[in-house]
């Protein structure tokens, strides 16, 4: 086993995370590690830091994507593909495995070293999955999502308002989201300090009004070393260099894609807020590919193409963060 250091963020108010477009009734299902990665050096610049400082900084660890936590019960997400289970009828339960999109630490690591886990039909819980009597408690849902009618009324009042419809997620009191990284020492001494300037002013939309407040907490994860792994899988977005392409099949691999864009809105110069960044296609979490050679991934500059004197790069790091795993099939 390997243990890694992990940040906790336990939520004080209510978070809504954009989706790239201008679209407020749903929150967006996950906080990936590039939206994370982004806010920290958007800080580091509030803070006086230059470009090639910032590059460094996001240059120098690994994060994970924010999974979900309920007490001392952490979540990683699924496998890419369909899940190979013993223990219950699986067709009969194929619905219900295809909604899960978290799985409990342990019966993860079980995973990433065997082909297949024993699992029972109580342990599915929506889009969780978890054994009975983990840590000695009940399943409790780390989240629900709640969605409001707000109205937006013109600054010249010229025009009606307008009522649109605004998703807010909510977390339970002893829950909220955790990340992974590398990082350690001095390093992980920064991340936590600037994680905790994040929670004082806020994550996400509508930070301004209250929303997407945290405080930072800090622990510990143990994951399997896996001797034999035949693969490798990611725990956050991955936007591979051009020779890592070689290394990888991906007609034998299973992933999916996800586009990565939206406005300069973290900007600290506001006369390019409203800019849209160049946008790119990442590998999500969960994604596996049949290679044990180092998967590495870039931080990309997706600063568009403005003529403007004070217009600055726009990181956005696809640093990949890994494990190797073992599958029968990839």
């Amino acid at each position: 086993m390997k243990s890694y250091n992990v940040i906790r963020l336990r939520f004080l108010s209510p978070l809504h995370m954009g989706e790239g477009k201008e679209n407020y009734d749903f929150t967006a299902s996950e906080l990936h590690n590039d939206t994370l990665t982004a806010a920290l050096a958007a800080i580091k610049a509030e803070q006086g830091a230059g470009s090639d400082e910032i590059f460094r900084f996001l240059s120098s660890f690994r994060l994970s994507s924010a999974f979900p936590f309920v007490r001392k019960t952490y979540y990683l997400p699924r496998l890419a593909g369909r899940m190979s289970i013993q223990g219950c009828e699986e067709e009969k339960l194929r619905k219900q495995l295809k909604k899960i999109r978290y799985v409990e630490s342990n019966l993860w690591s079980q995973s990433i070293e065997k082909s297949e886990i024993n699992i029972q039909e109580s342990w599915i819980h929506g889009a969780y999955l978890l054994p009975e009597n983990t840590n000695g408690t009940a399943f409790v849902e780390p989240f629900v999502n709640q969605v409001s009618q707000r109205v937006s009324v013109p600054r010249d009042f010229q025009t009606d308002p307008l009522p649109f419809y605004f998703e807010w997620r909510f977390f339970q009191p002893e829950a909220g989201l955790y990340c992974i990284t590398d990082a350690t020492d001095s390093l992980f001494d920064e991340l936590c300090e600037l994680f905790s300037s994040l929670g004082e002013s806020g994550l996400g939309t509508d930070k301004n009004i209250g929303g997407g407040h945290f405080v930072v907490e800090t622990d510990t994860m143990e994951l399997p070393e896996v001797a034999d792994a035949n693969a490798t899988v990611l725990l956050s977005l991955y936007l591979p260099q051009e020779n890592e392409l070689c290394h990888i099949d991906l007609s034998a691999s299973r992933y999916n894609l996800l586009l990565r864009g939206g406005y300069m809105a973290g900007s600290t110069v506001q006369s390019v807020r409203h800019l849209w960044k160049k946008s790119v296609y990442m590998f999500t979490e969960g994604s596996i590919f049949p290679t044990v050679s180092p998967i590495e991934g870039v931080v990309a500059d997706l600063q568009p193409e403005w003529n403007q004197p004070d217009m600055h790069p726009v990181y956005r790091s696809g640093r990949a963060f890994t494990l190797p795993i073992k599958q029968s099939t990839v």
